[in-house]
């Protein structure tokens, strides 16, 4: 009995830490897309049959065109028993052509959680899912349109919280797909919404003390252009120029390059002016829909944590990743970073999860504009894989679990400082808020939420700190406090400006 425990033990440590390679199952050059009319679907699988002794596998049907993959050992055999004018393998396809039952996917629509983990989401699915999971859980979850792209396609989102204390809680987010070809990373978004929706219980503190906020694809064109275009496309959004074909596989803005936080810092690699280049940063700062639609979003909402994912160095970065852009003293993005690792799994089979400040130069990038313009917690994941089988996606998103949720505790768990700023009308009031002791050296200036009067900050200990509130119209106020573990709400009513400076403390 003991021997059989030990050999149970040891199977299941040797597969939970299996290692799952890093190809993407479009690259490895092994299975090759065969496109045809539909018409002639019978008469290539009783070819493909009689030559292979198997079945084909028919990846997309739609209309008059069917698709089949076919294994590298059998191309060559294929090409030379087939018309290649009736027959066509494709270079550069869409990844429909991969995507074994999307079809089915998209037509049953949503039915249960358990959908949302079946396979790999386009925009279409996207849409659909999140309004089913607002539709069946209308208690946790309100479905929200947060702006339109350049092809008239919604950026959907979700809001999950419990309807209680709204306004005392602060918003987190995370997003996904800022580049619509790195589908793990809507992925990640998806696997969090399962989770808090299927374990309630388990993440009732999360649900009770945060709004959370989830953006699965930020970039729909791009998941347009990726799925029904061309693989070689979907990093960039669906940005047009007037001389360009709708085809061009170059088309396009790199939405991480376009925040307005040091955009176009001019080191030569960070991005391009070159509309053909990836990084193409576009005309101006915030020239996209896409980046207006976050802007938007956080200028409401006014995140105290943000995560933002993409595939796939198997890293997560700190802000600021911009080069020679100095970090606040003290770092507590870099420091929360390197505690969220604790319990997390890497299955890329040479790389664990490392923090670092970047990876290769970049500017105009999401996290670091939301760092500077709000103070956000904002960090950016960098998946351990990219568009492998479906099939592994489960155990990554398990191994990397406890990132997001340690990420969450940090406020859950953490010293924290709550204020709500109003005058003697209960009106919320809006101000200028600086910290003594932290340094700051980008120009960086941080105000409370203007709808709610709300402001949130987290802490790495519980020191006495000196905040000082400057507020238009209003006295100043110069206050020591240290923060706290507790949900307190520290309320602060102002007096119209008699050009005395008060003091208090709490």
């Amino acid at each position: 009995m003991i021997i059989l425990l030990i050999l149970l033990f040891s199977v299941n440590n040797i597969y939970s830490n299996e290692k799952i390679p890093v190809e993407n199952y479009y690259d490895t050059k092994e299975l090759f897309p065969l496109e045809m009319k539909l018409q002639d679907w019978k008469f290539f699988s009783k070819t493909y049959k009689s030559l292979t002794s198997q079945k084909p596998i028919q990846t997309y049907k739609h209309k008059d065109v069917a698709v089949a993959l076919i294994p590298k050992k059998y191309k060559e055999l294929i090409s030379k028993s087939l018309d290649s004018k009736n027959f066509i393998f494709k270079t550069y396809p869409p990844f429909r052509y991969y995507e074994v039952g999307y079809r089915e996917r998209y037509k049953q629509g949503y039915t249960s959680l358990k959908d949302l983990l079946s396979g790999y989401k386009d925009y279409k699915l996207n849409e659909i899912y999140l309004k089913g999971i607002a539709k069946a859980f209308p208690s946790l979850v309100t479905y929200h349109e947060i702006g339109k792209t350049h092809g008239g396609r919604s950026i959907p989102a979700v809001q999950i919280t419990k309807d209680n204390l709204m306004e005392e809680k602060p918003s987190v987010l995370f997003n996904c797909a800022h580049h619509a070809n790195e589908l793990i990373s809507t992925e990640h978004c998806y696997h969090i919404i399962y989770s808090l929706l299927s374990k309630q219980k388990k993440y009732s503190s999360f649900l009770n003390q945060l709004v959370i906020w989830i953006v699965p694809i930020v970039n729909p064109d791009g998941s347009y252009l990726f799925w029904y275009k061309s693989i070689a496309m979907g990093r960039k959004n669906g940005f047009l120029f007037d001389d360009q074909s709708p085809d061009d596989l170059n088309r396009g803005v790199d939405i991480n390059r376009n925040y307005p936080f040091k955009w176009n810092s001019g080191h030569s690699s960070a991005s391009s002016d070159k509309r053909n280049h990836p990084f193409y940063r576009g005309p101006y700062p915030a020239s996209e829909p896409e980046t207006q639609a976050m802007i938007s979003l956080f200028e409401t909402e006014r995140f105290l944590l943000s995560m933002s994912f993409h595939a796939f160095a198997t890293k997560i970065l700190f802000p600021y990743s911009i080069e020679n852009t100095t970090n606040p003293k003290p770092d507590i993005p870099k420091e929360i970073a390197q505690r969220i690792l604790k319990n997390v799994v890497s299955y890329h089979p040479t790389k664990d999860f490392q923090v670092v400040k970047n990876i290769y130069p970049v500017d105009g990038t999401d996290q670091d504009y939301f760092y500077y313009k709000y103070g956000t917690i904002a960090l950016l994941t960098e998946s351990s894989h990219k568009n492998i089988s479906y099939e592994y996606i489960p155990t990554i998103m398990e191994g990397f679990a406890p990132a997001w949720e340690n990420f969450l505790n940090e406020y859950i768990e953490g010293y924290k400082l709550i204020l709500k700023i109003t005058n003697e009308e209960d009106e919320p009031v809006t101000c200028k808020i600086k910290i003594n002791e932290f340094e700051y050296y980008e120009g960086e200036e941080f105000t409370n939420n203007p709808k709610t009067g709300f402001y949130h900050k987290i802490f790495l200990n519980s020191d006495e700190y000196t905040l000082q509130l400057n507020c238009e119209g209003y006295e100043n106020q110069s206050l020591k406090f240290r923060p706290q573990k507790d949900f307190f709400v520290r309320e602060i009513v102002l007096k119209k400006n008699d050009f005395n400076q008060t003091k208090s403390s709490f």
